[in-house]
């Protein structure tokens, strides 16, 4: 099953992030664990890792666009996985 990469909340007061690139491309592998995607806070920009195994099936987000917390930003699963039409 597709396992949603959404923009975490990396403080008490962070309430969106902008999102600076993948590491990782659509089609690409990566593993749990692994830097998937850079963000910048009004604090800090960060690596973020993978919270899953598989393949990065769909990035629905853009660089440079700012996401509130909870945003879906790309899909992680199995090779030709049904996924949700994008918001």
């Amino acid at each position: 099953m597709a396992v949603p990469v959404t923009v975490p909340r990396l403080g008490e007061e962070m309430r969106s992030a902008i999102l600076i690139q993948f590491l990782v491309p659509a089609g690409g592998a990566v593993t749990r664990g692994q830097p998937l995607y850079e963000l910048d806070t009004d604090k800090v920009t960060q690596e973020v890792e993978a919270e899953a195994d598989g393949v990065v099936l769909r990035i629905d987000a853009s660089e440079g666009g700012e996401y509130e917390v909870g945003a879906v930003l790309a899909w992680i699963g199995e090779q030709g996985e049904e996924l949700p039409s994008p918001a």
